[in-house]
């Protein structure tokens, strides 16, 4: 099939067949994704603990079983997901349908990877089930969490709606300290952490949680880089190469942040900097100067003419990562503290995904 053939729509009904990269480490250099002209088999896999399914896990089943190809199994525990998803393996699943915010939807990437449980790499679908549901909103299906469920499954049955796949890479990130690799679409450090630690402090608790309460915690935390206050400007020592070169050489950072997604929460893209590669990385010092007059094109993917190095902005693309510094790391949500002295940390392409966009 041709490239624009690939970028195009697929209805359920539609017999598609192409080529799908595999782990950039496998021996296997391609497999194939199939949507087939029968009925689609679904494995839905539920975080039970994540912030949406905490109050609407039991109609998402009721949903569920009304379709007699849709398999459902709800996990309580991160221990649990290798044995649901060699379950959907036995029963042999055309597509695996993750509900749940971004560290499940990790998680689970993660655990495929790991684990091997399925013959061949299978098409994903995302459901927005968590409290953060950055990646689902950029490459899940479309509205809240019932809505989305209910067309995924219509669709599945060969109904109404059309599908546009789309393959991005998922990051893989290892510690040499020798404890286990976490995987993720989004890595980040420094005012990352501390907006993070604002957001739980006094927007959720204030019951503003999904866009609206990401966009106020985005917003005070901004605020406080333009204003150095010290809750969110926390300078921490990096040294960072990107494919063999150090682009940051031991000096204080305020902002680290690192994607293989096109574009991050609410739509914004902090990414402008040169290079190949899939990740993308952007740093910010811990004064980047006219930092809001530079936000239009800080969040839209663009270099103003202030953003420079010597004014507290770096950005650039590449295939490998390695970073040294002492703090704590948040990969999809989920906190891993790191010292220098271990040794740095590598994050690379783990492997590659195909998900269908409802």
């Amino acid at each position: 099939m041709t490239a624009a053939g690939r970028a195009g729509l697929l209805s359920a009904g539609a017999v598609a067949r192409w080529p799908l990269p595999v782990l950039g480490d496998s021996a296997t250099a391609a497999t194939s994704l199939i949507l087939r002209s029968r009925t689609l088999r679904i494995g839905v896999l539920s975080n039970a603990n994540s912030g949406h399914n905490r109050r609407r896990l039991a109609r998402l089943a009721a949903l569920a079983a009304r379709y007699p190809y849709v398999m459902h199994r709800a996990t309580g525990h991160g221990d649990e997901v290798l044995g649901a998803l060699q379950d959907f393996a036995a029963r042999g699943i055309d597509v695996l349908a993750i509900n749940g915010g971004d560290g499940t939807i990790a998680r689970v990437l993660g655990e495929v990877l790991e684990r091997r449980p399925f013959a061949a790499r299978l098409p994903i679908a995302l459901l927005p089930g968590g409290t953060a549901n950055m990646t689902a909103d950029r490459l899940g299906v479309r509205g809240g969490l019932l809505r989305a469920a209910r067309r995924l499954f219509v669709w599945a049955g060969g109904g109404d709606g059309n599908c546009r796949p789309l393959v991005r890479p998922l990051l893989r990130v290892r510690f040499a300290d020798g404890r286990d690799n976490a995987y993720g679409m989004f890595l980040g450090a420094g005012a990352v952490i501390q907006g993070t630690e604002y957001a739980h402090r006094e927007v959720h608790a204030r019951g503003l949680r999904n866009n609206a309460g990401l966009a106020v915690a985005v917003a005070r935390t901004l605020w406080g880089l333009h204003r150095g206050d010290p809750r969110f400007v926390q300078p921490v020592n990096l040294t960072m190469t990107i494919d063999g070169y150090t682009t940051v050489a031991g000096q204080p950072m305020a902002t680290l942040l690192v994607s293989s997604l096109e574009r991050l929460f609410l739509g914004i893209n902090p990414f402008w900097g040169g290079g190949d590669g899939p990740l993308r990385s952007t740093v910010l010092g811990p004064a980047p100067r006219r930092l809001l007059r530079s936000l239009p094109w800080l969040l839209s993917g663009r270099a103003s003419g202030a953003m420079t190095e010597a004014a507290g902005y770096r950005s650039r693309c590449g295939e490998c990562l390695e970073l040294a510094l002492d703090g704590t790391l948040n990969i999809d949500g989920e906190c891993h503290e790191v010292r220098r002295a271990m040794g740095p940390v590598v994050v690379d392409v783990g492997g590659r995904f195909e998900f269908l966009r409802l």
